[in-house]
């Protein structure tokens, strides 16, 4: 029986309850009847009917007079239009004989359809498949030869880690070399037209060491003096999987910190150098045996890429701390020729294939440019604005950004055969194209765009335009299908404007760093909350400037979940206490002098439920980058999910009326992932380490996620990501899933294929409701689902006697 909140909590202490909140809760239940008569009601059949006025997906359920769910009779059954009758048993979901005389069977139907758009932020030509771009990681290396540009990308998940476009056709990928091996990080590239030799940093291997491809055939190149390793054998210890054995390699190394940090070769002579920033030495090579020639001390950066770059001549560039040189004669006697000195934080180097002997440095810290020196160490040339992105987040195509921090500032340079370009933007998540004599004024003239792994998207509900991926707004036309240009494009980076209280090893634009939400407010000011240095903050995005720190908020006390920023601007969280979990708002009362948010003091109770075994309140699972979400229906039920995959074998989604202290409804029961809404736990999926993330509403419809990292697909045996969306409507009835596995044969070719969406954002854009949300890199952008037919749902209701006839209208 439910009862309204109108005492403190145990779990709380006292509470202020306000009075719209007393108000609106459900009224004292009507007195059941005689327990004899119930008793005779018990488990009898009790047949209904109605008419569909179409064909239509439905689905239906038993609920008692005061609209609790007694039992799901069935989920997402298509049926014809026309009469129907079908009959109850008079059992609840657990089974158990229904003790009531009177009952009310909901049916609701639908033609409901789930539309995948597309993705924001990648420009690739194709949607997905193997031409469009995309890696777990920013590009690390860029290698011009010819009219081909070969970028290298590190660590890439089992996906190819070499990649290229001939410069004709930037926005499709062409993947030429074989490079799918997980425990290979393909990190750095260096060409003499003949082969594409690369650096490996380690993937899940720590060993590191230099390969080849020879470029006419494709096949990997033999070192007369290199050596065979294995980086992964198989159970028997003694046997090494042919994926991972290479039968001739150079420069291998076991541990990490020894690793490459900078890779070159000579066109025209028979040098391959070798930076180790770990140990301050270079190694010179023979490129065609591999035989090592000479090791040169030169004082490098320890943890760097792309520390080195030769010039056509046969001389070697190198980053040395803040200094640039130039190394001559390294076949005879090497020697420093030239000292380049006016430089605030050099990061990469690129020299042409032919022609002159300057060098192009990507300059970091304060600088953000690209600047190119003559062989004798003059200035010749400056690409970029002073500073790139400090004092103002608008994009533009004549700003670079390389990193937030100085740990990881990192960028690669390329130089093609006609002078053109191409440098790593890496905190745009772009590769932008110079054309030859391009000044500072100049901007880029072509770009290729693609988010790396990235677990933070959002939308602001106020202006669903505005789409967030980590630090980075795109400006999305939702009327429009997605093409770069055309309907979305990156309009501002909020995080170079960051101060040092808000910066972490999170804060970049991929990962876990970024936005968990960012709403418009009343006041038409736009706020988004950040996490760094495990504390939640509220900032203000400002129509110019960078982004401003608006407070800090308390951190959260023992069993309670962080603060969400909901829609309207109210904080919500949860508190759970012995055998208690209450919903709880902080309203938005207002606005000071200085326009920020005043919430109230006093916290407002929405629900309370028990916290009993298989119901669906939160367990404190792992739900990504958002905290905990308890949203409001249209007829103010409270949602909760449980996302744990342990601990419950019950129902994973419920709500409560707003003001009541019991549950309303449950739903989304453990079971196989089978499209009707069912949750996968480990206790059915070994494999299985988290399952669910976020729970959205919208009017009616309640919308929650289902990543499934290492999810088994039951009937093939395969794992992988479940990436899956569970629609459900307000009453507890199941309306419909969406969303594409990676369990399939050919994962990258699916249209919606995702890995570990755990920041889904509900949002409706004028008349159409999306479902936007994050990807660790399968498309390579922020996905956008279309829900259609989403305002054409109906209902159809019954009320009766047990055992009689009852017809629904």
């Amino acid at each position: 029986m439910q009862r309204r909140l109108m005492r403190a909590l145990p779990c709380l202490g006292a509470l202020a309850i306000s009075g719209a909140l007393a108000a609106a809760a459900p009224p004292e239940p009507i007195d059941a009847p005689a327990s004899a008569r119930a008793a005779r009601s018990a488990g009898a059949e009790t047949a209904w009917s109605f008419t569909l006025p179409r064909a239509a997906i439905t689905s239906a359920g038993v609920y008692d007079l005061q609209g609790r769910l007694l039992r799901t009779l069935w989920r997402a059954e298509t049926l014809p239009a026309g009469a129907q009758r079908r009959s109850w048993d008079g059992r609840d979901d657990q089974g158990q004989a229904v003790a009531l005389t009177d009952v009310e069977f909901r049916l609701i139907h639908h033609r409901m359809a789930y539309v995948w758009e597309g993705v924001i932020g990648n420009s690739s030509a194709a949607a997905g498949g193997p031409s469009a771009h995309r890696s777990f990681l920013p590009p690390t290396s860029i290698a011009p030869v010819g009219s081909r540009i070969h970028y290298a990308v590190g660590y890439n998940e089992g996906q190819p880690g070499l990649h290229g476009f001939a410069s004709g056709a930037p926005q499709v990928d062409i993947r030429a070399l074989p490079s799918t091996d997980p425990f290979v990080g393909y990190a750095m590239l260096a060409s003499d037209g003949v082969r594409m030799y690369w650096a490996n940093t380690g993937g899940m291997s720590h060993s590191s060491f230099i390969g080849a491809h020879d470029l006419a055939t494709s096949a990997r190149a033999v070192f007369v003096a290199g050596a065979p390793v294995c980086l992964n054998f198989r159970p028997d210890g003694k046997t090494c999987y042919p994926d991972q054995t290479y039968a001739s390699v150079i420069d291998l190394h076991t541990e990490a910190s020894d690793g490459p940090t900078g890779l070159a070769v000579q066109r025209r002579g028979r040098l391959l150098a070798v930076a180790h920033g770990g140990q301050n030495r270079i190694r010179l090579f023979d490129k065609t045996t591999g035989a090592l020639v000479r090791d040169m001390a030169v004082r490098l950066q320890p943890k760097a890429l792309n520390q080195l770059a030769m010039s056509p001549a046969g001389d070697l560039w190198v980053i040395s701390g803040r200094t640039v040189l130039r190394y001559t004669d390294l076949d005879g006697e090497p020697r420093v020729a030239t000292t380049i000195s006016m430089l605030e934080r050099p990061l990469a180097l690129g020299t042409a294939e032919a022609g002159d002997d300057s060098v192009w440095v990507a300059d970091g810290g304060a600088s953000q440019q690209l600047k190119r020196f003559d062989r004798e160490g003059q200035a010749a040339q400056v690409i970029g604005v002073a500073g790139g992105y400090g004092n103002d987040p608008a994009v533009a195509g004549d700003k670079l950004f390389f990193g937030a921090n100085r740990d990881q500032e990192r960028t690669a340079v390329g130089v093609t055969a006609d002078g053109s370009l191409w440098v790593v933007d890496t905190q745009n998540n772009r590769m932008l194209r110079f054309p030859a004599g391009a000044l500072a004024g100049n901007r880029s003239d072509e770009r290729i765009a693609y988010l790396p792994a990235s677990y933070a998207a959002t939308v602001d509900h106020g202006n669903p335009r505005r789409v967030f991926a980590n630090f980075l707004e795109f400006d999305v036309d939702g009327n429009a299908p997605l093409q770069a240009g055309a309907s979305w494009k990156l309009v501002r980076n909020w995080l170079a404007g960051l101060p040092a209280s808000l910066t972490d090893e999170r804060t970049a634009n991929s990962g876990f760093g970024g936005f968990a939400s960012v709403e418009t407010l009343a006041n038409g000011r736009t706020y988004g909350m950040l996490s760094a240095r495990g504390r939640q903050t509220l900032v203000e995005l400002p129509a110019s400037g960078p982004l401003r720190v608006v407070k800090p908020l308390a951190a959260p006390m023992p069993r309670m979940t962080a603060k969400v920023l909901y829609e309207n601007g109210d904080l919500g969280y949860s508190l759970t206490g012995p055998g208690r979990q209450t919903v709880l708002r902080l309203p938005l009362k207002g606005f000071d002098a200085a326009g920020d948010p005043v919430w109230s003091s006093e916290p407002t109770a929405l629900a309370s439920v028990p916290t009993s075994a298989g119901s669906p309140w939160f367990r404190g699972a792992f739900t990504g980058l958002l905290p905990p979400r308890f949203p409001v229906s249209a007829s103010g039920r409270v949602v909760f999910l449980d996302q744990s995959v342990q601990g419950n074998e019950g129902f994973h989604l419920g709500a409560a009326a707003t003001g009541a202290d019991d549950w309303l409804w449950q739903a989304s029961p453990t079971g196989a992932l089978d499209g009707k809404g069912s949750f996968q736990t480990k206790r059915l999926d070994g494999s299985i380490t988290y399952g669910g993330n976020a729970v959205w509403t919208h009017g009616r419809h309640i919308v929650y996620g289902y990543h499934g990292e290492f999810y088994k697909d039951l009937k093939t045996g395969r794992v992988g990501q479940a990436n899956q969306f569970m629609h459900f409507d307000e009453g507890g009835l199941f309306i419909g899933q969406f969303g594409q596995p990676s369990t399939r044969e050919a994962p990258a070719l699916d249209a919606g294929l995702s890995g570990n969406a755990f920041s889904p954002t509900l949002v409706r854009d004028g008349s159409r409701l999306y479902l936007y949300h994050n990807d660790e890199s399968a498309h390579g952008g922020v996905h956008r689902w279309r829900i259609d037919g989403w305002d054409d749902i109906a209902d159809l209701r019954g009320r009766g006697a047990m055992g009689s006839t009852i017809e629904l209208r």
